[in-house]
């Protein structure tokens, strides 16, 4: 019995250590994406702001001196090239982080690998159920991979930080999908939070950025009952026409 026990044991906390790597990337592409935001910002920023002075240069002198005004007009045209070419390298630095992080020996994830996940978050001190929910039957396997994948990640950030944040013991997976309207996922444990531990929100913001790119939303916050509650709802309607955005 005590072998069997320390084998659990062990394999609770290599899921752990693996829920925690997997943690850290995702929060690592975050902080990335979130320095790309800054410079699209700052490239933007500065040659709207060129582009605004040389314009109204122009107007000023396009009369009595077109010369100055090709000039200023030539700035403009220059400025423009810059920024348009430097926004689309960084799109291309952005579409490459998102690439990394949803790349996979396994392939994509999908919902049909839920079971999978929860199995891989059991432990001694959790135990975690999962629903699925689904109209009409086998429709949780056809959602699109951009619906899939950020359901999926959804889940299993919220189960890791039920893990490391609260002191539930037990916690449910409920997966709900209705064909040609909407997928979600939503995850609910009854335990406090852990006095000693605090997050960084990174890992909601990655879920609420995920949901906006798709026209979604997320839920998240304290149970009147107790508990923590995390609900992201995707509309499945146009899904199906991009399949190469799968987000971050």
């Amino acid at each position: 019995m005590a072998t069997g026990q320390g084998n659990a044991e062990i394999i609770a906390q290599q899921a752990q250590l693996t829920a925690q790597a997997d943690q850290l990337r995702d929060e690592a592409v975050l902080r990335e994406r979130l320095r790309i935001a800054r410079d699209l910002h700052d490239v933007v920023g500065h040659h709207v702001s060129v582009t605004g002075i040389q314009a109204a240069a122009a107007r000023r002198v396009l009369e009595r001196d077109p010369a100055r005004a090709a000039a200023a007009l030539a700035v403009v045209e220059e400025s423009t090239r810059q920024a348009v070419n430097q926004m689309r390298d960084l799109l291309g630095t952005l579409r490459a982080v998102d690439e990394d992080a949803t790349d996979s020996p396994h392939g994509a994830p999908t919902l049909v690998q839920l079971p999978d996940l929860v199995a891989a978050q059991q432990g001694h001190d959790l135990q975690v159920s999962l629903d699925v929910v689904e109209n009409p039957p086998g429709a949780a396997a056809q959602v699109p991979p951009v619906v899939a994948i950020s359901l999926y990640r959804a889940v299993e950030e919220a189960l890791t930080n039920v893990r490391r944040h609260s002191t539930a013991h037990k916690a449910q997976v409920v997966v709900r999908v209705e064909a040609g309207r909407y997928a979600e996922v939503e995850i609910l444990d009854s335990g406090l939070p852990r006095p000693d531990s605090t997050g960084s929100g990174l890992g909601l913001l990655g879920m609420r950025e995920r949901a906006k790119n798709v026209g979604g939303t997320v839920e998240a916050g304290p149970r009147m009952i107790g508990g923590y509650r995390v609900r992201m709802r995707l509309p499945l309607e146009g899904a199906e026409h991009d399949q190469g955005a799968t987000g971050r």
